[in-house]
Formats: structure tokens, sequence, C-alpha cells
């Protein structure tokens, strides 16, 4: 694949031609092996309120529902109801939603904070004004970029969020470690990314390994020998909606909670 033309793109224009072009691949695998751990743990055992999963989001608030769960469930009804699916008006509904989600399963626990719409720069084929557009993003104190999560405007159906998510990956390697260097450590050969998409509200956890050795070619347009394996895993459903159907809900925010643990063991490597 050396002979494949690679031209200096945003994250926004990649597709799978980019993935073919720097030897990427994407690999489904279940959630058995995406895990270390179980995923089948009721929310109570994570500390998190029952009602998240089961309460019904197209209802006025209930009287018996915690202040947090209620403004959940506000932003899942935003994020899924049809009078807000003019197109800019629902992805940004739907980035609001993951923000609150993000902060309601505890990805905010700590010196981290969320962030919207963040543009990083990525260095591709020696031009240095190209950049990764991040739907949302969690970064610590020191502006690293710790987990990336790219949405998608459609609500179902194919799409090329996975092709624009790996591109951020490999900025946020880039700019995690021009700030390792800016507080005098050394850059780090390997950093494993976690990220997530979302077709509407259904997420896809991904695992993204970024080397020095990609990295480098990326920034001067090569073919790299070694290939990059990226993982991901679908909540098992048989359900063809998003988050707004209680069942499903339920299921995808203990994957969250499990991908709370798993994330935050790849980005201690890197915060060191």
């Amino acid at each position: 694949m050396a002979n494949i033309i690679r031209s200096a793109k945003s994250s926004s224009n990649w597709d799978v031609n980019e993935l073919i072009a720097y030897n990427i691949t994407v690999t489904a695998v279940p959630s058995q092996q995406f895990f270390p751990q179980e995923i089948d743990v009721p929310l109570t055992a994570a500390g998190l309120d029952p009602a998240l999963a089961t309460a019904d989001s197209d209802v006025r608030p209930d009287p018996d529902v915690s202040r947090n769960t209620s403004l959940f469930l506000r932003y899942l009804h935003d994020a899924t109801t049809p009078d807000f699916c003019v197109q800019n008006v629902r992805v940004s509904s739907i980035d609001d939603f993951v923000c609150q989600l993000l902060i309601t399963v505890g990805f905010t626990m700590g010196p981290y904070c969320v962030s919207r719409r963040r543009s990083i720069p990525l260095l591709i084929c020696d031009y240095n004004r190209k950049v990764a557009q991040i739907s949302v993003c969690l970064r610590d104190t020191e502006s690293d970029m710790l987990l990336l999560l790219q949405m998608d405007k459609t609500q179902i159906g194919s799409s090329n969020v996975e092709a624009r998510m790996i591109p951020g990956a490999i900025a946020a390697y880039q700019l995690n470690n021009n700030k390792r260097q800016e507080r005098g450590l050394h850059p780090l050969d390997a950093m494993t990314m976690p990220c997530i998409t979302m077709i509407g509200t259904r997420p896809t956890f991904c695992l993204v390994p970024v080397t020095k050795a990609l990295s480098d070619a990326v920034n001067s347009c090569q073919y790299p020998s070694a290939r990059t394996e990226v993982w991901k895993c679908e909540v098992a459903s048989d359900h063809n909606g998003g988050m707004e159907a209680p069942k499903y809900r339920g299921i995808a925010l203990q994957y969250y909670v499990a991908f709370k643990s798993l994330a935050k063991s790849h980005w201690d490597k890197f915060l060191r």
C-alpha cells in the first residue's frame, strides 16, 4: 500500500482510504475480550442511581427522582426527541447529553474536565495547519487529552465516524507528548488512547494504540511497516435505537462504567 496517494487532511476529511494508507485496521471484539472485568454489574455497585436506567426520559420531572438523574434524563430527552432533530440543534443536543453522561457516570472525578468542540493540531504530511476536530473530550489540569468522543451527524446507519476518530487519537498523542516535553518529561513511544464513537446516542468503545512510528508515518506521509490494530466494542443488544429505551440504556451505562476503569488504566500510564 506504499503507492497510495496521501495528502494533508484534517480529521473531518478522513475515511477508510486514510486508514488503508496508514496501515490501520479496526477490529470488533466481544466485551469479554475488550474489558478486563465483568460488565454485568448493577449500577448501584458503582454508586449510581438505578433510576438512570429505568426511568422514562419522555415524562415530566418525577419528584421521586433525584435532581442529578432528572438532569441526565432531560439531556437524554433533548438528544432523542424528533423536535430536536434539526441538524445543528440535534448534534449540539447530543454533545450536551454526552457531557452530562460523562459527569453522571463519574469520568470527571479528580482533576478532569469535559470540553466540547475542541480542535487540536494534527501534524500530517509535513503540514502543521491541519486539525483534529473532537466532538467531546476529557482533559486533565495540564490540558492533556485523556478520552476522546467523536459524534456522527446521522442517528443510525453507516458512518465514517471511526475513520474520523483515529486521527483525533493521533493528534492527541502528538499534543500530549508536546505537553510532556514542556513539563520537562520525555516523550512516550506509545499511548493507547481511549475513545468513544457515537451514532445518535449509541456508543461504541474503542482503544487506539498510537505509536511514535505511526505518528511519524502520518507526519511524513509514509506507509508504516507495522500495522496498527484498533479495538472496538459495541454494546451487545438487539435494540436498534439509542438510549431512549430503558433496557438498552441500562446495558449501555454498564459499559460506560466498565470503560471508565479501563480508560483510566490507560491514561494513567501517560500521565506519569
